[in-house]
Parts: C-alpha cells; sequence; structure tokens
C-alpha cells in the first residue's frame, strides 16, 4: 500500500489554523490594567506643586468653575507623544469654554530644559509640573501611577473625577470634555 507524505499545502494550512482560529474563538478578553489608583466618581487628591515657571498650583481648588485634564506623561513615550495632539486640540477647542489642562511631567532629572523646549514645539500652553523623580515623582506617586499617558478628568467645582484612563483619552476625552462642559452650562 502507498501513502503520501503531507504536502507544503496541507502543512501551511495547517499552521495556519492553528495561529489564527484561536484568535477568533470568542475567548474572553480582560480590559487593561488601569494605569492609576484613582478611578471615576472618586474625589481627586488634591496637592501642593510648583510649575516649571514656579507658580504654585493647589489642585484642584485653583480650578473653580473649570473641567481641568490632569495629565501625566512624558516626552520620552511614544504613547503619550501620540495622544498629544488631541489634548492640543481639545484644550484649543475647550479652552474658552471652561477646559483647563495640567500635565505632570514624569521625565529623568536633569531633562528640564528638553521638557520646556518640547511644551514650546509642540504648543502646549498649560502648566507643567515637573520635579525630575521620572516614575517617583511626587504628585504621580500620590495619584498611584504606573502606566502613562494616563490621564485624569476633574470638575473643579466638586473635585469628583469625571473620566480617567482609557475613559478620558482619544475621542472619549473630547466625549466625556463635552459632557462635563454641558452640564456646568446648564447649572
Amino acid at each position: 500500500m502507498k501513502t503520501s507524505k503531507p504536502g507544503i499545502p496541507f502543512l501551511f494550512l495547517s499552521a495556519f489554523s492553528l495561529a489564527v482560529l484561536p484568535c477568533f474563538a470568542g475567548a474572553p478578553t480582560s480590559p487593561p490594567a488601569p494605569r492609576s489608583a484613582v478611578s471615576v466618581g472618586q474625589k481627586a487628591l488634591s496637592f501642593h506643586a510648583k510649575t516649571v515657571d514656579g507658580k504654585t498650583i493647589n489642585f484642584p481648588d485653583d480650578y473653580k468653575g473649570k473641567v481641568v485634564l490632569l495629565d501625566f506623561w512624558a516626552t520620552w513615550c511614544g504613547p503619550c507623544r501620540a495622544e498629544l495632539p488631541k489634548v492640543v486640540a481639545a484644550y484649543n477647542q475647550y479652552h474658552d469654554k471652561g477646559f483647563e489642562v495640567l500635565s505632570v511631567s514624569l521625565d529623568r532629572a536633569k531633562h528640564g530644559p528638553a521638557l520646556l523646549q518640547f511644551v514650546k514645539d509642540n504648543g502646549m500652553t498649560w502648566p507643567q509640573i515637573y520635579d525630575g523623580q521620572y516614575s517617583k515623582a511626587a504628585v504621580a506617586v500620590q495619584y498611584g501611577v504606573h502606566g502613562i499617558p494616563c490621564p485624569v478628568l476633574v470638575d473643579g467645582d466638586t473635585g469628583i473625577i469625571i473620566a480617567a484612563d482609557t475613559g478620558a483619552l482619544g475621542h472619549k476625552l473630547t466625549k466625556a470634555l463635552q459632557s462635563a462642559l454641558d452640564a456646568k452650562a446648564k447649572k
């Protein structure tokens, strides 16, 4: 009796099936882990910090009547750089309606001059907090930040977190921001 060996097409199809079919098997996927220890509905943690231009910020008290994005980021972070044009666009579109941004840079020590140049080059006209402590930056530690970008959208009147983490990135930032500003306008 003559038997044949499996041919190349059979081996290719078998390998393809083993590699691709599990992707469509409907296996549940878990949501990504949160990037900080805060969540929607919580009261934002208050803090005092100096900006790169020497101004003292009392958060969230300095933002009464506003909606503020507390944005944890770094110049070396690729996803932060990818998100930046969306944050700048939202700031430009909604700033006159009561939207503010306060950035907390997790850049390394001695990167202050590079940070300032990056901020200028990218139209980031809002305050920047930078202490050169990288992942141990005081405000980042207070908020339990362990992944960036890590946006936290806060109602300046109540201090309540409106959106956070992936719920405040990209188009979700604009949606949450518009909703929060509309609610403020109705008061």
